[in-house]
């Protein structure tokens, strides 16, 4: 298994969902698919194959620009980046040499986006992974395309099209395609991290203990440092896995033995739906995440750019809302480990060693300004306290149980403040 130190340091990543599906965004034919995520088209109206891939003549996202893709999540606080390399449609965002189905042979952009990428987060100093699509694959080349018995195909060509594959035409996939491609992505780019994605009841009748194990040892005999998730198989990971992925959207009440982490969207769909409105506040979004690291887990937040390769004016304010939050908090997330003491009614914990000192941070959700709120369980002697944005001093009084921390009545303007209580252990 790969050290996955600087991914629990890290915390916090962006993750997006960017390719043909983009372009109609979730309309077909003037009607909304069926499936609320607009990357879903392909297998939600169903479109024919043939149809499907006529999209690639419009894909020219002129504005894209890595760089301020990089800049946007570094200033938000974030500190690694994740992009669908190959989602189900199995279209390519790099030049890969195992189909033409790609952004530089398909497309009039003709451009490496996951190239421009990597040099963007090289010098942002941003660690890059990518999303692969290894289980589904709905271009006819032998990947499973999930989901179709239960959707309603009244187009007799995507009928004959959307079947279940044999064993045998998915291991011809597996062999031919995915796991050469794969190798391409480690080759190529240097990734310090890999997404796979599955669910529900077909992934572990082409997901196997044999293929997961065949993928995880191409993996790790391409690179040492490289991180694999658990929804390789969701429903039944390999043991060597290095870090389990929740389900979509999906922020569990417990801590984990292993790395951990849960990708949620901005609003509802995962790749840019042009009627889609359905966006979380910043304040939500923020939560989550501090969440996610009260229990030693990361939160990867999703974007979903437009068809010309910009972010949505709503996208971009929360993710500068979020940057100006972490500007000031940063510290009681990044490198911190999960409350001693679980969750609490009031907000959440984080800690950190600090030398000798053990530092407590103290989210505070529902809290009023001007009362007290109870640490059960802080029973060490409390050495300084203060309010991380303002610097203000916080008054505490110690007991056997626990400590009470005063929330000044002065901070009732901070969006989701945090004490920062610092505590002597042999106190």
């Amino acid at each position: 298994m790969a050290d996955t130190t600087w991914f629990t340091h890290d915390r916090f990543g962006m993750f997006i969902h960017w390719g043909l599906y983009s372009v109609p965004a979730g309309v077909w034919k003037g009607k909304k698919i069926r499936k609320s995520y607009s990357e879903w088209l392909q297998a939600s109206v169903p479109v024919p194959r043939a149809e499907y891939r006529e999209l690639a003549k419009s894909f020219n996202p002129s504005r894209f620009n890595a760089d301020e893709w990089i800049r946007a999540a570094k200033q938000a606080g974030m500190r690694y980046f994740l992009i669908t390399a190959k989602h189900h449609d199995g279209f390519c965002l790099w030049p890969t040499r195992v189909s033409d189905y790609n952004v530089v042979d398909a497309t009039p952009f003709g451009r490496d986006i996951l190239g421009e990428l990597a040099t963007a987060c090289r010098e942002h100093g941003i660690k890059l992974g990518f999303y692969y699509s290894h289980w589904m694959d709905w271009d006819g080349t032998g990947g499973d395309v999930s989901y179709q018995d239960e959707v309603q195909i009244d187009d007799e060509v995507a009928a004959r099209e959307y079947t279940h594959p044999s064993q045998e035409a998915f291991e011809a996939y597996w062999q031919g395609k995915c796991l050469p491609q794969v190798r391409e992505l480690i080759e190529s780019y240097d990734p310090a991290f890999l997404w796979f994605d599955t669910w529900g009841k077909y992934s572990s009748e082409y997901m196997t203990p044999r293929r997961q194990e065949e993928m995880i040892g191409l993996v790790h005999s391409c690179s040492s440092s490289c991180l694999v998730n658990s929804r390789i198989n969701f429903e039944s990971p390999s043991d060597r896995c290095d870090y389990l992925s929740m389900m979509d959207n999906c922020y569990p009440n417990t801590t984990f033995e292993k790395a951990w982490e849960t990708s949620g969207t901005l609003n509802h769909s995962w790749a840019y739906h042009k009627l889609d409105y359905e966006w979380k506040s910043t304040g939500q979004l923020i939560k989550y995440l501090v969440g996610n690291a009260s229990l030693g887990g990361n939160y990867q937040l999703n974007v979903g750019p437009m068809p010309d390769g910009t972010f949505q004016p709503a996208a971009l304010r929360r993710l500068r809302e979020i940057g100006c939050w972490m500007d000031v908090n940063g510290e009681s997330i990044y490198g911190t480990a999960a409350s001693p003491v679980g969750t609490v009614e009031w907000g959440r914990i984080t800690i950190r060693k600090a030398g000798e000192a053990t530092l407590w941070y103290l989210h505070l959700w529902n809290v009023t300004p001007g009362t007290a709120l109870f640490v059960n369980g802080l029973v060490s002697k409390v050495t300084r306290a203060i309010i991380l944005e303002s610097g203000q001093p916080v008054r505490t009084q110690s007991s056997d149980c626990g400590t009470w921390v005063s929330f000044p009545k002065e901070a009732s303007g901070l969006l989701l403040p945090v004490i920062k209580v610092e505590v002597d252990p042999r106190g």
